[in-house]
């Protein structure tokens, strides 16, 4: 666990930032005649759960609503910022889902779907360097993940790195024995 030390200077500073900008936020608020929600966890929870609700049924506009609200109680909330990007990617809206993704990871760096997810739309662009890159990244969050594993050493035989690509689908059917090396030549009867 990591403890983090600051020194009474840095203490006055940020104490005199924070004071500063809650003045400025609250002029700001006087002036606008609205305030931001205040940060919620409980409704912002209440909203998700209604955004997965809604989202299990199809209704991906309710979901996405839902998923919103969420975030202005939480702006935060990587799993509605994930769930956001899903819906996204389901209507088609790579570019904002890629966004979407890359959101919640700024929130979690490690977190292994938003990771996941925006490997498959990058690889969709075409962008192999950043998928194998965020692949090894799901791999560093999760060892196990045999879907990264064997979806790495499919990327990695695409740019010529035959080796490394074999040994990563190697460690994918060893993780996983019901997947298969699709360049393994199949025999027949």
């Amino acid at each position: 666990m990591r403890t983090f030390t600051i020194s009474r200077t840095r203490t006055s500073l940020l104490a005199s930032t924070v004071a500063a900008g809650l003045l400025a936020l609250g002029l700001a608020g006087c002036n606008s005649g609205s305030a931001l929600p205040a940060h919620d966890a409980k409704k912002a929870a209440v909203a998700l759960q209604a955004g997965l609700d809604a989202q299990t049924t199809g209704k991906l506009d309710a979901a996405r609503q839902k998923y919103e609200e969420a975030l202005t109680y939480d702006p935060k909330n990587k799993f509605a910022l994930y769930d956001l990007a899903l819906v996204d990617q389901a209507q088609s809206n790579y570019g904002v889902a890629s966004d979407r993704y890359r959101a919640a990871l700024a929130v979690d760096p490690a977190y292994e779907p938003a990771l996941f997810n925006l490997a498959i739309l990058r690889k969709q662009a075409g962008d192999t360097t950043e998928a194998i890159s965020l692949y090894q990244r799901v791999l560093q969050a999760n060892p196990k993940n045999a879907a990264a594993q064997l979806n790495l050493g499919l990327l990695l035989r695409a740019t010529h790195q035959k080796a490394a690509g074999d040994a990563a689908i190697a460690a994918a059917i060893k993780l996983n024995p019901q997947l298969k090396d699709p360049a393994a030549k199949t025999s027949a009867s």
